[in-house]
């Protein structure tokens, strides 16, 4: 079995305020992007879960997501099969793209298809909420608003289909500093200039514009960040730039491809050729 990955970027997040579990509440706006990890299955006749890693350097041990995911769905299916997982990362480690979360939500799915568990949605959902914040909102996948710490999630869509890029820029912030960071000068991120449509499975339309509540802590210390931001904002075909989650990756938002890819191309002569840069489409 294959299965891709897709990354994700938040169009708009809010910070409500710390839960007495130490997390904080949110509310989310994250969409889906074409941007993905790539997943194979192959059976293991032994009865053995393993995980190999391609072109990455990250831990493919017990800690990994991946391999805790697998070890959840055996323990609430109670299946005794086994799986040879290779995992090729294309989506930058620590960059606010929600790469491993992907590949544990995807996981969760793909086992209990392959192993024929017949775990329920609820039940996926419940496993989800158990491994980490943002895993809830890539089985869905759709773009959705996400509430509590990011695991109560609301399918929504969105009125009009958008490209942009995403700019990473090699380094990654760490999400716990990151917050941490945010609650010792709480200020709300600046509102973005594009105002954006969704419409939920009830048919409600909601309005918003870009804005993410972590951006001042974090462009506070990394400074190359908030210039990349600005930099995207000004070009011609840019709609609207931010960065995605915790950082490190901003993106911008076109309507076309074309632009995408135009923005793109000047952005590896400004930045430099060693950048990561990645024209998507937002999966809408």
């Amino acid at each position: 079995m294959k299965v891709y990955c897709p990354a994700k970027i938040n169009l708009y997040l809010r910070i409500l305020g710390k839960r007495p579990d130490g997390f904080h509440n949110l509310e989310t706006l994250m969409c889906p992007v074409s941007l993905f990890d790539e997943m194979t299955l192959r059976p293991a006749a032994d009865g053995e879960v393993s995980l190999r890693l391609i072109d990455s350097d990250i831990s493919a041990g017990e800690d990994n997501l991946v391999m805790r995911a697998a070890r959840l769905v055996q323990q609430l299916s109670g299946s005794r099969r086994g799986v040879r997982i290779s995992l090729r990362k294309s989506i930058p480690v620590g960059g606010g793209l929600a790469g491993g979360s992907s590949n544990a939500a995807h996981t969760l799915m793909a086992l209990n298809a392959f192993w024929g568990c017949s775990l329920t949605m609820g039940q996926l959902d419940a496993a989800a909420a158990t491994l980490g914040s943002d895993i809830n909102f890539f089985l869905y996948q759709t773009p959705a608003l996400c509430t509590g710490r990011g695991e109560l999630v609301k399918p929504v869509s969105l009125t009009v289909k958008l490209h942009g890029l995403l700019l990473n820029p090699g380094f990654g912030v760490p999400t716990p500093w990151a917050f941490k960071a945010y609650a010792a000068n709480p200020v709300m991120g600046e509102e973005g200039r594009l105002t954006l449509h969704s419409r939920d499975t009830d048919g409600v339309v909601s309005e918003f514009k870009l804005r993410n509540d972590l951006e001042p802590a974090v462009f506070a210390k990394y400074l190359w960040l908030a210039e990349a931001k600005a930099w995207l904002a000004a070009q011609d075909g840019v709609r609207d730039s931010m960065m995605s989650g915790s950082g490190a990756t901003v993106f911008a938002l076109t309507v076309s491809e074309a632009d995408a890819v135009r923005v793109a191309r000047a952005a590896r002569e400004y930045f430099g050729k060693e950048i990561w840069i990645k024209p998507v489409e937002l999966l809408v």
